[in-house]
């Protein structure tokens, strides 16, 4: 199982970001994890490398999307952001994956085949339900439940790092049922690791 360490609590995830307007960050240690916005934001690329590495980026969106996953592109269409509701994975207030969970999950161990090649950071997402000590609880169980998927199914021991958000980003109003199951998420965000980077050098 994947180090508790990995796992970040919501007090360090202050500074939010913003799809449309991500800072460059200095590129980080990949066995030492950072806040989830410097992990989000590196490594980062030249100006040659960018639109090579868009290309690989978008061959893998189809991917997932062939593989009826909701995925969307940010930081300039080089990082992949699959979201998942969390009432596929575990049932409520469960903490351990239900059987089905492998289904929906499969497609994203081939980020996990090569180290170094992506960074996973998995963001977990409740509704407004409980205490904030609760809220914590139940999102660092999830998230050491999918450690341990990684863990069994990867092909390789791979960068994956977790963060639980509890309800600090709702998706919508937690007014009603249905809306509440919404907030209630997995993000997948799937980055250019240093392995990846280093195959675009001289690339255009």
């Amino acid at each position: 199982m994947k180090s508790r360490s990995k796992i970040f609590s919501t007090l360090l995830l202050l500074a939010c970001f913003s799809t449309s307007s991500i800072a460059v960050a200095q590129v980080t240690a990949i066995d030492e994890p950072e806040t989830f916005d410097i992990e989000l934001n590196t490594p980062t690329v030249t100006p040659k490398q960018a639109g090579a590495l868009r290309n690989v980026i978008s061959s893998y969106d189809q991917s997932l999307i062939d593989h009826g996953m909701t995925v969307e592109l940010i930081r300039d269409d080089q990082v992949l952001n699959v979201t998942i509701e969390l009432d596929e994975l575990f049932a409520p207030n469960g903490i351990t994956l239900q059987p089905e969970a492998g289904d929906v999950l499969r497609p994203l161990l081939e980020f996990t085949r090569h180290y170094g090649k992506f960074k996973i950071l998995l963001a977990v997402h409740t509704d407004n339900t409980g205490s904030d000590k609760y809220k914590e609880w139940l999102c660092t169980e999830r998230i050491n439940s999918l450690y341990d998927y990684f863990d069994r199914f990867g092909s390789t021991p791979a960068m994956v790092y977790g963060y639980p958000m509890t309800d600090s980003q709702p998706l919508v109003n937690n007014n009603t049922k249905s809306n509440r199951a919404m907030n209630r998420r997995l993000e997948v965000y799937i980055v250019p690791g240093p392995e990846l980077i280093n195959n675009l050098k001289g690339k255009k």
